[in-house]
């Protein structure tokens, strides 16, 4: 059975587990997060089928496999992770993580250890096969593309509160809700159009001159 420990600044950790729970919500049909640890960090990998969101940290120290060690659990318990993170202020915890057996997160403040268990019997195998093969091929094609555009994601939130305008006789309301991007060129406004009715715009960051303002005057305004 493999095994690892290590440590690594409980703040990182929390931020990872965070950004993961993002994206595995309470009406998700996908009921684990997928945990790994190894030696480039520790990483975790959100998804409700639709989107995936993943992030990791680096480690202070790392005693395990050269391959890591990968468990997924659930919902639960990645946000008990990030809730006992979050609680250490002072600063390096400990990672302890056994592959059919589970996790346990020992913070340097000598709070109760949060652990979260295996549930690798009820992770969907071919879905995470999925999620790793597109996530591989579209980081090899993206530095191949002509051009991307980039959002600030607090900007892009704006739009998840938007409410539709009910359409009679519609037959499926969260096609209503899609949104649809307009992109004429990377560095113009795009074109937001939500249900029948909603019009909006979102102007995507010019890399340059943000560049410039972050070293001028450590902001990023664009």
């Amino acid at each position: 059975m493999s095994a690892a420990i290590a440590s690594l600044l409980s703040d990182d950790m929390a931020r990872v587990c965070f950004n993961a729970l993002c994206f595995s919500p309470a009406r998700s049909t996908v009921k684990t997060t997928r945990i790994h640890l190894g030696p480039t960090g520790f990483r975790a990998t959100g998804t409700d089928g639709y989107a995936i969101g993943q992030d990791q940290c680096p480690l202070d120290t790392y005693d395990g496999p050269p391959e890591g060690v990968t468990l997924h659990i659930d919902r639960a318990a990645l946000s008990d992770l990030d809730s006992g993170g979050r609680k250490d202020k002072k600063g390096y915890g400990r990672v302890e993580i056994k592959a059919g057996d589970g996790l346990v997160f020992k913070p340097a403040n000598n709070d109760t250890p949060t652990v979260a268990h295996d549930q690798g019997a009820n992770a969907d195998t071919a879905l995470w096969g999925m999620v790793d093969t597109l996530l591989q091929r579209m980081e090899r094609s993206a530095p191949a593309l002509p051009e991307l555009i980039a959002f600030d994601p607090a900007l892009l939130a704006y739009f998840s509160k938007v409410k539709v305008a009910k359409v009679k006789g519609a037959s499926n309301e969260n096609l209503e809700r899609a949104m649809d991007l307009c992109v004429f060129d990377a560095k113009e406004p795009v074109l937001v159009k939500i249900g029948p009715t909603f019009r909006g715009a979102i102007m995507p960051i010019d890399r340059d001159v943000h560049r410039e303002n972050v070293e001028r005057l450590d902001g990023g305004l664009w």
